[in-house]
C-alpha cells in the first residue's frame, strides 16, 4: 500500500493544509482499483499517538478490545504526516486499523474546519476539552452515536454476512460527518439539545447534521460521476439529464451500510402534511433536508444549461460538486444567524437568507429565491429581504459601548442591552433577573468579490422559573411552577452598529404556551410510541439510531 510523506515543520504551519486519503463513502463503495478513495485537505498540527491532536483524540481498539496507540507521523517527528492508502481488498481494510485511525481523524478535521471557515471562528466542544471517538468500540451498532452527556462518540461494527470481518461504521465517511456535526452544535449551540429543548430543536439537529453528512459525500465529483453513471458505459444523456434525475439515488445516508440499502434515502419519502408533528426527530427533520437537496439540484440544474454545463460527464459531476460545496457553506453560515434558544424551521430559513445577504447582497444567480421558493412547498415562509435584520422596532439605540470590547467583553452586551429600552421591550425580559451572554465573538468572512466582511455576534439567554401565581399573570395554563426562557442573537457591523437581531421574548405568552403544548404533546406520543415498542420488543427488525442525546459563491 503507498503510503506518502508530508514534512511539516514547527513554525510553519499556520493556516497550511495537509493531504489525507478517505474512503470516498463507505467500504463497499467501489472504484476502478478497489474502494473507492478521495482526499480531504486538513489543518495542520501536532499529531501524537492514539492519534490525538488538539482538537481530537481518536481511539481504535484491536480485535481483542484494546486500545491501540496509533501513529499518523514518525514516532520522532508529530509533524511527519504519513498518508496510507487503503488496501485493495475488502477483507484487509475491514483488518487495518491503521487506515481507520486515519479516515476517522481526517473526516473529523474537516468537518470542523468546514464549520470554522465557513463562520470565520474557532468552534468548541460541549464539555471543553478534546472531542473523543471510539472508531472501533465496543457498542452495539445500533447503539453508535453522540453522547451528549459523556460529550464523546462511539462507533460499533458489525457482520451482515458479506464479509467475514465486521464492519467498522467510523468507515463510512457520512457517519463520521454526520456525529462531529451533533458535536459541534452542541457546543456552539448548548440549549439546541438540553434538557429544555423541544422535539423541534433535536429534529434540527438531526437535518443538519444528515445534511452536513450528504454534502460532504457530495463533494466528491468522482462519487457523483459514479452515481450519475453507475455502469461506468459513459453513454449518459447529459442533455436530458433533470432535476428529478439529479435528485434520483444521488443522496442517501450511509449507502451501503445494510445489504439491502442505505439506512435511510430522504429524497425517497414523500412529505406527510403532518411532519411537523412527526414524533421521531430524523422524520422531522426530514423535510427540511429534501428541501436543502431540492436546492442543490435546481442551482445545479441552472449551471448544466450555462453554456458548455453540459460538456462531459465530469464537467456535470464537478459543477454539481460545487453546488454543494456553495449550499452546504448557506445552511452552517445560516446558524450564525439563530437565537440560542427555542429555535423553528423559520428561524433556519431566515438565518440561511439573512447570512446570505449580507454577504451577497447583489445575489444575480437568485439563489436566495430557490431557497425561499424550495422552503415554501413545505409551508415555512419568512419576511422579504427588506425586513429580515429584525432591527426595525429600534429607532432610536444608544451605543454606550466601547468598541474595543464590544467584540469580546459579555458584560459590554449586557450593558448595550440595558442601555436601551427598545430592545428590551423587544426581548419582553424581567429587569429582576440576569441576562446571561453566553458568548460574544467577532467573524471574518471573505465574499465572492474578494471582499471581507467582518461582524460581531453576541447571544445571551435570560432563564428563570415562575410559580402557579405568576403562570396566571402571564396567561399561561397547567401544571406549574415552570422555567421560562427567551433572549436573542445580536449581530453588529464592523463600525459596531447593531445590523441583526433574532429574537425570542421570555414575557410573550403566546410563546410560552406554544412552547408548552407542544411539549405536552411530544411528550405524550412518545410515551405511546415507547410503550408499543415494549409490546413489540424482540421483532428482530434492524434500525440504526445515530445521536443520544470561506467562500461564497
Amino acid at each position: 500500500m503507498p503510503i506518502v510523506g508530508v514534512m511539516l515543520g514547527p513554525g510553519s504551519h499556520t493556516g497550511e493544509l495537509r493531504p489525507l486519503t478517505i474512503l470516498a463513502e463507505g467500504p463497499f463503495t467501489l472504484g476502478r482499483d478497489g474502494p473507492m478513495t478521495t482526499t480531504l485537505r486538513v489543518p495542520v498540527e501536532r499529531v501524537s499517538g492514539g492519534p490525538r491532536g488538539a482538537r481530537f483524540d481518536v481511539v481504535v481498539r484491536g480485535p481483542h478490545g484494546k486500545p491501540l496507540d496509533l501513529l499518523l507521523g514518525e514516532d520522532n517527528d508529530p509533524w511527519m504526516l504519513m498518508d496510507e492508502c487503503p488496501p485493495r481488498d475488502l477483507g484487509e481494510l475491514l483488518a487495518n486499523r491503521r487506515f481507520l485511525a486515519q479516515h476517522t481523524y481526517a473526516v473529523a478535521a474537516s468537518t470542523l474546519a468546514a464549520f470554522e471557515s465557513t463562520l470565520g471562528r474557532r468552534m468548541g466542544w460541549a464539555r471543553g476539552r478534546r472531542l473523543k471517538i471510539h472508531a472501533y468500540d465496543t457498542v452495539p451498532y445500533a447503539d453508535s452515536g453522540y453522547d451528549r452527556e459523556e460529550g464523546v462518540i462511539r462507533f460499533g461494527h458489525r457482520r451482515d454476512g458479506r464479509e467475514r470481518l465486521s464492519v467498522p461504521l467510523a468507515l463510512y465517511r457520512d457517519l463520521v460527518s454526520h456525529e462531529v456535526t451533533h458535536a459541534i452544535l452542541a457546543g456552539y449551540r448548548t440549549r439546541w439539545s438540553d434538557q429544555f429543548a423541544s422535539l423541534d430543536q433535536f429534529a434540527l439537529h438531526e437535518a443538519i447534521a444528515d445534511l452536513v453528512a450528504m454534502l460532504s459525500v457530495f463533494s466528491s465529483a468522482d462519487r457523483v460521476e459514479q452515481l450519475l453513471d453507475p455502469l461506468g458505459s459513459g453513454v449518459t444523456d447529459l442533455a436530458g439529464l433533470d432535476e428529478q434525475i439529479l435528485l434520483s439515488g444521488l443522496f442517501s445516508f450511509g449507502d451501503g451500510l445494510f445489504s439491502h440499502g442505505p439506512a435511510r434515502q430522504s429524497m425517497r419519502t414523500p412529505v406527510p402534511g403532518d411532519w411537523r408533528t412527526l414524533p421521531d426527530p430524523h422524520r422531522r427533520g426530514e423535510p427540511i433536508v429534501q428541501v436543502i437537496l431540492n436546492v442543490v439540484a435546481r442551482l445545479w440544474k441552472v449551471r448544466l444549461d450555462q453554456p458548455g454545463g453540459r460538456s462531459s460527464l465530469y464537467q456535470v459531476a464537478k459543477s454539481g460538486a460545487k453546488v454543494g460545496e456553495q449550499v452546504l457553506a448557506m445552511l452552517i453560515r445560516g446558524l450564525g444567524y439563530m437565537a440560542p434558544v427555542d429555535v423553528t424551521w423559520t428561524d433556519l430559513l431566515r438565518g440561511i437568507l439573512s447570512a446570505d445577504l449580507v454577504l451577497v447582497p447583489q445575489d444575480r444567480y437568485r439563489y436566495r429565491q430557490v431557497v425561499r421558493d424550495a422552503f415554501a412547498e413545505v409551508g415555512v415562509t419568512t419576511d422579504p429581504d427588506e425586513l429580515l435584520s429584525g432591527t426595525g422596532a429600534m429607532n432610536s439605540l444608544r451605543y454606550p459601548v466601547r468598541l474595543s470590547a464590544l467584540g469580546t467583553d459579555p458584560e459590554e452586551i449586557v450593558r448595550f442591552i440595558w442601555e436601551n429600552g427598545d430592545l428590551l421591550r423587544e426581548t419582553a425580559m424581567d429587569e429582576r433577573h440576569s441576562i446571561t451572554v453566553d458568548r460574544v465573538r467577532p467573524s471574518i468572512r471573505l465574499s465572492p468579490d474578494g471582499f471581507v466582511v467582518s461582524e460581531i455576534g453576541a447571544s445571551f439567554v435570560q432563564e428563570f422559573t415562575i410559580g402557579r401565581t405568576e403562570m396566571r399573570r402571564l396567561g399561561l395554563t397547567g401544571p406549574g411552577p415552570v422555567t421560562v426562557r427567551g433572549g436573542g442573537l445580536l449581530r453588529f457591523d464592523e463600525g459596531g452598529h447593531l445590523c441583526y437581531a433574532a429574537l425570542k421574548p421570555v414575557y410573550d405568552a403566546r410563546r410560552q404556551q406554544d412552547i408548552r403544548e407542544a411539549k405536552s404533546r411530544d411528550a405524550a406520543m412518545l410515551a405511546e410510541i415507547t410503550a408499543a415498542a415494549g409490546s413489540r420488543a424482540g421483532g428482530g427488525a434492524e434500525k440504526l439510531t445515530f445521536h443520544r442525546q470561506g467562500r461564497g459563491r
